[in-house]
């Protein structure tokens, strides 16, 4: 600065190296700003989570990224909840307990961190070859208010090389968004979610059928609808009690999530009656699933106090037709009728509206 308060900054020309820098650290935040301003603004949970895995293939150069995340609000073990790149699908077991040291680890230490490096600490060791058939090359904690939510897992860089010390603060950055995110995305879950079944609730059932009734129109894509409905329940319940009965109810339900695809909506109707919106499926198709289930149900051993217990449903199947179900009332109205006719069969019975 000059007498005059003036100040005169280094003329001298950026070099090349420079520029390229700069250019990548606009085109990293860059990056980081939309992927912030699409979490937050997603919160379909499993669109959420492919939106985070894919940000990390397609930033970092890797072929192979997993996302381990606590099964749900009651059970903080740690699980394969989705993974790319891999030959093959994994089941969604536990792989990391909740009070497992690599849990207790990556709590008091947010930041990116090599698995070559974990692998130094004695007291991780087997935690750590619980995740070693994911390949891990680096692993990013997903922290949220002081809570682990999840954990990145992400396999070697095709360039080859390690991450630099930029590449993991954008890691670091992406899992703070994607942590707040997946909290975010869960609290609405479970604002949905029936919590005796686990099942979509009414209110939910409604504004997704109406979703994939305007879907179905504008694609021209088949799209039916399961009302079931469990035999004979109120005798059941007179009979073994409500406890039992709940207890049913949440077999049935878990059965329900278990056996249909993850594009289904599984929701609880209304006291026994369940219903299941099928999106891209013909009215035969589903009539398929209903015997699936309607099988499935039938042979399942349901625990009673003193002896094993069975019981049946009946399932009424609809596909969607745009000239005849003008509106959401109409469409269940179908559905209804299907499964009153699959009682009037004698129950344990599936029956397809014409």
């Amino acid at each position: 600065m000059d007498d005059n308060g003036l100040t005169f900054f280094d003329e001298t020309e950026p070099t090349p190296e420079g520029i390229e820098g700069l250019e990548k650290k606009i085109y990293d935040l860059r990056n980081l700003l939309e992927l912030g301003i699409s979490l937050s603004s997603n919160l379909q949970f499993e669109s959420l989570v492919e939106s985070l895995l894919y940000s990390c293939i397609g930033q970092m150069f890797v072929e192979q990224v997993a996302l381990l995340l606590q099964k749900d609000i009651d059970v903080n073990d740690f699980y394969i909840h989705m993974a790319k790149g891999y030959d093959h699908d994994f089941e969604e077991n536990v792989i990391l307990q909740e009070t497992s040291p690599l849990v207790g680890f990556l709590e008091n230490n947010p930041y990116p961190i090599e698995y070559e490096t974990l692998l130094e600490l004695p007291d991780l060791a087997d935690d750590l070859k619980l995740i070693a058939f994911l390949n891990p090359y680096i692993v990013v904690p997903l922290k949220s208010k002081n809570s682990l939510m999840g954990v990145l897992l992400l396999g070697e860089k095709i360039t080859g090389g390690g991450f630099s010390n930029s590449e993991k603060e954008f890691l670091h950055y992406v899992a703070r968004f994607g942590a707040v995110a997946v909290e975010n995305s869960r609290l609405y879950l479970m604002s949905t979610l029936d919590r005796m079944t686990r099942l979509y609730i009414h209110h939910y059932f409604e504004i997704r059928l109406f979703e994939e009734m305007k879907r179905s129109q504008r694609y021209n894509a088949p799209l039916s609808l399961l009302m079931c409905d469990i035999d004979h329940f109120k005798r059941f319940n007179d009979t073994y009690g409500h406890l039992q009965g709940d207890s049913v109810l949440k077999e049935v339900a878990a059965i329900f999530l278990k056996d249909l695809r993850k594009m289904d909506i599984p929701c609880r109707y209304g006291g026994e009656e369940f219903a299941v919106i099928l999106p891209q499926t013909r009215l035969d198709q589903a009539g398929i699933v209903a015997q699936r289930l309607r099988k499935i149900v039938e042979q399942h051993p349901f625990k009673g106090q003193d002896s094993t217990l069975h019981v049946t449903i009946s399932i009424g199947v609809t596909q969607y037709d745009p000239a005849r179900d003008t509106s959401i009332k109409e469409f269940v109205g179908r559905s209804d009728k299907a499964l009153y006719k699959a009682k009037e069969m004698g129950r344990n019975k599936v029956a397809l509206a014409k």
